[in-house]
């Protein structure tokens, strides 16, 4: 999708959330005619944003279209509205951002893969994720601009005497002759887990700290970097071909299953976020395991335009 058709549909969109909570202002009415009057596909856009949250809302058997509900009402349009809210982020996140192409190296779809540096060290990328490299006469430098990735650096020696340092948002991460992951959530929080060895985490104005083997920590500019309860080997089941859940939160579930699906799925029933998950999903077939994995718990799919809607 083109900069200006995410421009446009997240226009829609919002048009179309702010029509499903009342009836528009005499000021809002002429902002939305005169939108509409500039450019044609505008039209086209809120009428395909309409056509879709109204196959939606069938699900909820109420009138796609209706306006004028009393509060207590309005109140059970929230996981749709919140559907659409996510399907606008996923696709202005998902989409091919000028900025993020302009500054990878590598972009991954939804499939895992693997990368084998000048260097020797291997690199296996997690779906939409994005790498750089930085290398020079002096460093070995990547930079993860998106997603997690596990990283297996080639040892420092006599012949590459350059130390290996991940960058991720402020953190930086420098292996000591180790195998590790990263996952980067925004420029300002990072996990990192370590699997053999150590690695040397820093984040400027906090003191730095080694972490070895078995440990993980979570890197925030707020907080510093804390330790944190989560297993390695868990963390990064996924570079293994298979997602194991044991228990956790169907929320936090859904966020680890969508980087490897091409149509994200969004929990309509919020209520059911914290129902609990054990599973094991192979990645080579999640198109059978999610519907399983729904019907397990009690929950039905459906597959519109973009993401797919559990309920």
């Amino acid at each position: 999708m083109t900069h200006s058709r995410r421009s446009r549909h997240a226009q829609a969109v919002r048009w179309w959330l702010r029509s499903q909570d009342g009836p528009l202002s005499a000021a809002e009415q002429q902002a939305l005619d005169r939108w509409l009057a500039r450019d044609p596909a505008h039209g086209e856009a809120l009428a395909a944003v309409e056509k879709q949250w109204a196959l939606a809302g069938e699900l909820a058997h109420r009138p796609p279209h209706q306006r004028h509900q009393p509060a207590a009402r309005r109140a059970t349009m929230a996981p749709w509205l919140a559907a659409a809210t996510v399907l606008l982020a996923v696709l202005l996140w998902r989409g091919p951002h000028w900025w993020l192409q302009a500054r990878a190296d590598r972009i991954t779809g939804a499939a895992v893969e693997t990368l084998t540096l000048d260097d020797g060290s291997r690199v296996t990328l997690a779906g939409h994720s994005a790498l750089r490299l930085d290398y020079d006469q002096n460093h070995r430098a990547v930079t993860l601009l998106r997603g997690q990735a596990v990283f297996h650096p080639a040892p420092v020696n006599a012949g590459e005497p350059r130390p290996f340092t991940v960058q991720a948002g402020d953190a930086r991460l420098t292996a000591l002759g180790t195998v590790f992951w990263v996952r980067r959530l925004d420029a300002h929080e990072q996990r990192v887990a370590v699997l053999e060895h150590r690695v040397l985490a820093r984040l400027p104005g906090h003191p730095e700290q080694r972490l070895a083997t078995g440990q993980s920590a979570r890197l925030s500019d707020r907080a510093g970097i804390r330790l944190l309860a989560l297993d390695p080997t868990r963390a990064t089941d996924w570079s293994r071909g298979v997602l194991v859940f044991d228990g956790e939160p169907l929320s936090d579930a859904l966020a680890r299953i969508n980087p490897f699906r091409q149509r994200p799925l969004v929990l309509l029933d919020r209520a059911r976020a914290g129902t609990p998950v054990r599973a094991v999903l192979h990645l080579d077939n999640l198109d059978g395991g999610v519907p399983a994995l729904a019907d397990s718990l009690g929950l039905r799919t459906l597959e519109v335009p973009g993401l797919t809607l559990l309920y």
